[in-house]
């Protein structure tokens, strides 16, 4: 086929394709022209779904430095920030007040002040029936003690029945004492 036009190649090829609508049975009811529109919608929202979407647009907004000394980095360091908390020693260690803030959870409070989260799940592993670890509400007093190496050693909240306190004992589990 040296000198054939492409057109006259392509001709056969579309009539099959025009045509294929007519062999497909379980469209027989609908007249060609519908069904030839069906797959031609069929076709369109494939390539719709198949389409690569465009990158998403970033825009950089450049911070104005002001007359304010905020620094605009985080200083990093080793030792754990002081809680933002009132503060009292006892022999085994520091108290820090807390307050549990609307939808907290005794997990949330541990993390947001870089405590080890373990420490309140095996405190729940002994919190008993009454369940006071996981009945927090928004407002409730919570006290954290820890030792001089930061360890959490005990803790005290508010329950249905008076204070309740978690201690540390010596092999690392918590005892709970009303």
């Amino acid at each position: 086929m040296p000198n054939v036009p492409l057109i006259s190649r392509l001709s056969p090829w579309f009539s099959r394709l025009w045509h294929l609508p007519d062999d497909i049975r379980w469209m027989d009811p609908l007249p060609p022209s519908h069904r030839r529109g069906i797959i031609a919608a069929a076709l369109l929202i494939l390539l719709a779904f198949l389409w690569p979407a465009p990158a998403p647009q970033r825009t950089v907004t450049p911070i104005q430095s002001g007359a304010t000394d905020v620094p605009l980095q985080a200083e990093l360091s080793d030792a754990p920030p002081p809680p933002a908390s009132t503060q009292q020693q006892d022999s085994q260690g520091e108290w820090h007040d807390f307050t549990i803030a609307s939808g907290q959870t005794l997990a949330q409070l541990f993390r947001d002040n870089n405590l080890p989260v373990n420490d309140v799940f095996a405190m729940a592993q002994v919190e008993g029936d009454d369940k006071p670890l996981s009945t927090l509400h928004a407002g409730q007093a919570v006290r954290i003690r820890q030792d001089a190496q930061g360890v959490v050693t005990g803790l005290t909240l508010a329950g249905a029945d008076g204070e309740i306190l978690f201690t540390r004992q010596p092999d690392g589990t918590f005892i709970k004492a009303q």
